[in-house]
C-alpha cells in the first residue's frame, strides 16, 4: 500500500457528513466481488516501480525466496516483541525492521532492494567496477541497495583492490588557490587535452556540478578541439566562462574567434601557476585512473557521473540535469524521477569544501 501511494501527493480535507452531496467511498454499498485475483495490479505496480531488467529481478526474487525465507516470513507475519525472540539468522535486520517490506517476492528497505547473500559479491563488483574510492562506492550502494554489513564489506573490497593500490593519488606540488563556486550549472567550465593510450581526448568539467565530459579528438588541432566543444555545448548549453591552460589549441586566433562568436569569456592559467586550472587537471587524473582499471570507458564515466559527491548526497548528474540517470545497479524507479534540490545549500557546501581543502593543503605544505 505504501509503495502504491508514493506516486500521489494527497491533500486530505475533513468534511461533515451532512455537507457531503455524495456518500464517501467507505459509506457506499459495495458491489459483490467477482474476482479475488489482484496479481495484475501488483505486477503493474512492480513494472512501474523497478528500473531493472526482468531477468535480473527474477534472479533476485528467486534467491530471496531461497536464502531469505525466514526474514521474508517474519516481515509478512510480524516481528516478535524483542530482539531476543527474533530468529538468530535474521537478528542483524532487527534495527531496520520498521523500514522492511516485501513486494512481489523481493524484500525492500524503504526503496532500496535487500540483496540476498549469494548476490552480494557480484553487487560489490558492480559497485566498484569503476574503481572509485571508499566514500563514493558507499554512496553508490546506499542509494539503491542494502544488506547488513554492506559498508564494512565495501571498505574491505576497496582496501584489498590490487588495481586501486597501484594508482594512488600524489600530492600536488603547487600551492592551492581555490576558485569561487559559480551560482548556476554549466556557467563556468574547465577544459584540457590529455593522452590516453595512443589517442587524444578533450575533457570538460563543470565547476558547479563536477560533471565530466570526455570527447575523443581525431587530431590535436584547434579545429578538432572547437568541434568537440560545440558537440558538448549542444548537449549542456554554452558556458559563460572557459578556463584552460596556454596550450596551442587554446591560444590560437581561431579559438579566440570561436569564443567571440559563442560569447564566451576565455581565461587561461598563469605560466607561473598552472595549478589555476586545477579542476580540469584533477578531473583528468580521475578519468585516467578509472580507465586504467576498467574495460568499459563510457560505463566508468556514467558511474562517476551518477555517484553522489561527498557530503552533499547529490551526484554530478543530479546537480546538472536534476535527475539520476540509470546505471547497472538495480534501483527503484522513483529514484530516477526528476527531483529539485536546494541550490543555495549546494553552493554553501562547495564553498565550505574549498575552504577546507585550502586549510588542510596549506597546513600540509606550509604555505603562507
Amino acid at each position: 500500500m505504501l509503495l502504491r501511494l508514493q506516486w500521489y501527493n494527497l491533500n486530505v480535507v475533513y468534511r461533515k457528513g451532512k455537507d457531503m452531496v455524495v456518500a464517501d467511498t467507505l459509506s457506499r454499498a459495495y458491489l459483490p466481488d467477482t474476482s479475488s485475483d489482484v496479481t495484475g495490479l501488483d505486477d503493474l505496480c512492480l513494472i512501474d516501480m523497478i528500473s531493472v531488467s526482468s531477468e535480473r529481478y527474477s534472479d533476485i526474487r528467486t534467491r530471496t525466496q531461497r536464502e531469505l525465507q525466514p526474514l521474508y516470513n517474519t516481515i509478512v507475519q510480524g516481528w516478535p516483541d524483542t530482539r531476543r525472540e527474533t530468529p538468530y539468522e535474521i537478528r542483524n535486520f532487527w534495527d531496520s525492521r520498521d523500514q522492511l517490506s516485501v513486494f512481489d517476492g523481493v524484500i525492500y528497505k524503504g526503496l532500496r532492494i535487500v540483496i540476498p547473500p549469494s548476490l552480494q559479491k557480484y553487487m560489490l563488483s558492480l559497485i566498484h567496477e569503476s574503481h572509485l574510492g571508499v566514500v563514493k562506492c558507499k554512496q553508490r550502494a546506499r542509494e539503491v541497495m542494502f544488506w547488513p554489513g554492506m559498508n564494512m564489506e565495501i571498505e574491505n573490497m576497496v582496501r584489498d583492490c590490487i588495481k586501486c593500490s597501484e594508482y594512488q593519488n600524489r600530492l600536488p606540488a603547487e600551492p592551492l588557490k581555490p576558485t569561487v563556486p559559480p551560482d548556476l550549472p554549466y556557467t563556468e567550465v574547465g577544459c584540457d587535452i590529455f593522452d590516453f593510450g595512443a589517442k587524444k581526448y578533450l575533457l570538460l568539467i563543470d565547476y558547479y556540478s563536477k560533471y565530466i565530459d570526455v570527447v575523443e579528438l581525431n587530431a590535436a588541432t584547434t579545429t578538432a578541439t572547437i568541434n568537440a566543444m560545440k558537440y558538448v555545448f549542444s548537449c549542456h548549453g554554452i558556458p559563460l566562462k572557459i578556463r584552460s591552460d596556454n596550450g596551442p589549441q587554446f591560444s590560437s586566433c581561431e579559438f579566440k574567434q570561436f569564443c567571440k562568436v559563442y560569447d564566451i569569456e576565455h581565461m587561461t592559467s598563469s605560466p607561473q601557476y598552472p595549478g589555476s586550472n586545477g579542476e580540469a587537471e584533477r578531473a583528468i587524473q580521475i578519468v585516467k585512473k578509472m580507465w586504467k582499471k576498467c574495460d568499459d570507458k563510457y560505463l566508468a564515466l556514467l558511474n562517476y557521473r551518477t555517484t553522489p559527491l561527498e557530503g552533499i548526497n547529490l551526484s554530478p548528474s543530479q546537480l546538472l540535469m536534476g535527475r539520476r540517470p540509470r546505471n547497472t545497479l538495480p534501483a527503484a524507479r522513483n529514484l530516477l524521477k526528476p527531483q529539485a534540490y536546494n541550490q543555495r545549500e549546494v553552493k554553501r557546501h562547495f564553498s565550505q569544501e574549498k575552504l577546507k581543502q585550502k586549510y588542510y593543503y596549506d597546513q600540509r605544505k606550509g604555505a603562507k
